[in-house]
């Protein structure tokens, strides 16, 4: 009975050993809505003379999530205009997220809008509509959640942080947010 007790217990221990080690069972995959990564193709944009340089410059995705670009930003964060692909790295480089429609779709785009609007919302609490000045600094803080029609996309919906795009064709909240809660402003991506 002793022996037995004593295989019981070296069992148990071996047991908890192998469960505080982690190599009882693979971690689970992450799941989430987060889009294709897509290698950095850098920072060009910001010496003197790039915007000759880079004149002929060819973006790895469309949209753009990474490569040459201004130093401009969004002239709105709900923009009813396209952005030009040098503004949207721009913002993508500090963190924004870009939810961009490629239809005449106005129910997609007022989606899309009431989704950015939850998160900019919180950027600016108490105030019914920022000014000039607070939505640059979201932008330069590379919190901002910005909306713009994207004409020409294969797709609906495209998603685009930095390095990272997922498209839809129509709006899933869910995989929307799954994907801004991941890359708004993820300093482990825009160091990539």
């Amino acid at each position: 009975m002793a022996a037995s007790l004593l295989v019981i217990a070296a069992a148990v221990t071996a047991l908890v050993v192998h469960l505080r080690d982690g190599s009882a069972a693979p971690a689970p995959a992450p799941t989430g809505f987060f889009g294709t990564h897509y290698p950095s193709q850098g920072h060009q944009g910001h010496m003197p003379g790039d915007d000759v340089r880079f004149a002929r410059f060819r973006y790895s995705s469309d949209p753009p999530t990474s490569g040459y670009h201004r130093e401009v930003l969004a002239p709105a964060l709900i923009n009813d205009r396209p952005l030009p692909k040098y503004v949207q790295v721009h913002l993508l480089e500090h963190g924004n997220i870009l939810l961009q429609y490629g239809c005449l779709c106005p129910q997609i785009a007022r989606q899309l809008a009431e989704i950015a609007d939850q998160y900019n919302a919180k950027l600016f609490p108490g105030v019914a509509s920022p000014t000039e000045a607070q939505m640059q600094a979201a932008q330069e803080n590379g919190l901002a959640v910005i909306v713009a029609p994207y004409p020409g996309m294969a797709h609906n919906i495209a998603l685009t942080a930095w390095t990272r795009l997922a498209t839809l064709d129509q709006v899933d909240a869910a995989k929307i947010d799954s994907f801004i809660e991941q890359w708004l402003h993820n300093q482990d991506n825009l160091n990539q």
